[in-house]
């Protein structure tokens, strides 16, 4: 960073920079051209790598730009210039960054000429072939097969045991929960197969994947090394001809005439499920033979939920006390758990902190607690005390509050009628929110009107109901919001218009203010 003196809002500046990487390699080198702030003119230098004895040469591919053409340079350098590059803004709940700014990937290959009908079996038939060895089966892994399924007898009860068994018997030696030191880390043996993974009990990710799929294996499924494109990066183009976007991530396993797919070492997630960025995307399975790609499915809105309830108590001064509790489970609870991963307990709390008096700045929160942080199969669970002063606005005999406590002061989803990129919400997802609210002594609804359901047809849901219980002492207000099908939820600017009017009115509805009279006026 660096400071420009004198410089005043408004000011127009013009300024340049140079950036040299000595002795770094070009390969796989994404190369930026759009940034934050108009750009007049930028040039990249490279100098390609040239040796007789080697058949690979430079190449590169451009993405959301015309193809920019490298002409020869001084010293042996290529140069390639771009001029007036718009500024790039970011927009609420758009694609990843890389699938919608300008820039160029850099990468070194064989001039193979390969079309995209050639070039993916033969990738996957490599695949297979690389990863044959690490799906080994021997007595020890076919015992350990035996010993994980015990007594279950169907398909979905054997691959949940051997999941839960490779999961437990193996720890990720990249998380927290390992204990390990960097040096301690360097010091492991690498695993060559299953059973030394077994044998070890300590390995990558991958190694607890390929256990499962050698248990698998063992125990009677046709288990295969899946490679595929991470959507939370890129979007998968099968004309680009090259692995660079794909990884060898997952285990599937055919179950009848369908391919399951399975990812045990990915420590945050049930069994399943996916990560979301590997959810909905096309997966090439490997095979000796024929390689064929296969959609992996959505993990349906039900698996993300966020249940939400809170148990408060209102005074007559507008202060709102009570216990709230959340449970996430799904990719929700994903998510979270990779926030909390590596924080300290004091941490954690001041994340929650912070996270509530974003919404509500006087909000008071005591006995924080989180549990089954490190346990997927287990909801992630918050509760905590607030206490939120003047949360009800008080004016003469009434006081004015928001029932959906969990949506308070919450902003709009989409704040602009324009908008340049698709709208793009990474999965599926659901919230279930319980509030009962004690009333004030003397206190009861005035001619409340209760907040309005909407209706999304197949793609969304969201229902609300306002009601009192205890003689007219509780309030009590239920709110269920669902939204995602069984494919990728992108939507492309000509659709913004109505998903914002929908959102809209969501977001209208959880704003919704219920008055309470009181029989006594303040000054009695």
């Amino acid at each position: 960073t660096f400071a420009m003196p004198s410089v005043e809002p408004g000011a127009i500046i013009e300024y340049r920079w140079r950036e040299v990487r000595p002795g770094f390699s070009a390969q796989y080198t994404r190369l930026q051209f759009q940034r934050d702030i108009p750009v007049q003119r930028v040039t990249y230098y490279v100098k390609p790598l040239s040796n007789p004895y080697i058949t690979f040469a430079m190449r590169y591919h451009p993405f959301q730009m015309e193809n920019p053409r490298f002409a020869k340079d001084k010293n042996g350098f290529y140069s390639t210039q771009v001029t007036n590059v718009p500024a790039f803004h970011e927009e609420s709940r758009m694609p990843p960054e890389d699938t919608v700014r300008q820039w160029i990937l850099l990468y070194y290959t064989e001039d193979r000429k390969l079309t995209a009908q050639r070039y993916w079996p033969d990738y996957g038939r490599r695949i297979y072939e690389a990863y044959k060895p690490y799906m080994k089966v021997n007595d020890a892994i076919r015992a350990a097969a035996t010993e994980a399924i015990g007594t279950a007898t169907t398909d979905d009860a054997k691959l949940q045991n051997l999941f839960n068994f490779a999961r437990a018997r193996v720890k990720n030696a990249y998380t927290d929960e390992a204990n390990l030191t960097a040096e301690e880390r360097q010091k492991l043996k690498e695993n060559k197969s299953p059973s030394d993974t077994l044998k070890q009990g300590m390995g990558s990710e991958q190694d607890i994947d390929l256990l499962f799929g050698a248990l698998a294996t063992a125990a009677g499924y046709d288990a295969r090394v899946v490679t595929l494109v991470d959507r939370s990066d890129m979007f998968f183009n099968p004309n680009f001809t090259d692995d660079y976007f794909m990884y060898p991530t997952n285990i599937a396993v055919r179950v009848g005439n369908e391919w399951q797919f399975f990812d045990p070492g990915a420590s945050h997630l049930p069994y399943g499920m996916l990560a979301w960025g590997e959810e909905g995307v096309d997966a090439l399975i490997s095979d000796p033979k024929e390689p064929a790609f296969v959609s992996t499915p959505m993990s349906p809105a039900a698996k993300s939920l966020e249940r939400r309830t809170a148990k408060l108590t209102l005074t007559e001064d507008g202060t709102l006390e009570g216990d709230v509790r959340i449970e996430y489970t799904g990719h929700l609870a994903a998510e979270k758990r990779e926030i909390f991963d590596d924080d300290s307990p004091a941490e954690r709390e001041e994340f929650m902190r912070s996270d509530v008096r974003g919404r509500m700045s006087t909000a008071e929160l005591t006995n924080i607690q989180l549990e089954n942080i490190s346990d997927p199969a287990k909801p992630l669970i918050v509760s905590y005390r607030v206490r939120v002063p003047g949360y009800a606005q008080r004016t003469g005999k009434r006081l004015f509050i928001h029932p959906a406590f969990f949506q308070s002061n919450q902003s709009a989803l989409f704040p602009t009628t324009a908008r340049k990129y698709p709208v793009y919400f990474p999965y599926n997802w659901s919230e279930h929110d319980t509030v009962r609210i004690s009333l004030p002594a003397g206190f009861a609804l005035d001619n409340a009107e209760a907040p309005q359901s909407l209706s999304g047809g197949p793609l969304t849901s969201y229902t609300v109901r306002a009601a009192t219980a205890d003689n007219g002492k509780t309030l009590i207000y239920e709110r269920r919001f669902q939204f995602g099908t069984n494919e990728v939820l992108t939507f492309d600017t000509a659709t913004y218009p109505k998903l914002k009017i929908y959102f809209d009115n969501v977001h209208e509805q959880d704003g919704h203010t219920i008055a309470l009279k009181s029989a006594v006026s303040p000054s009695e």
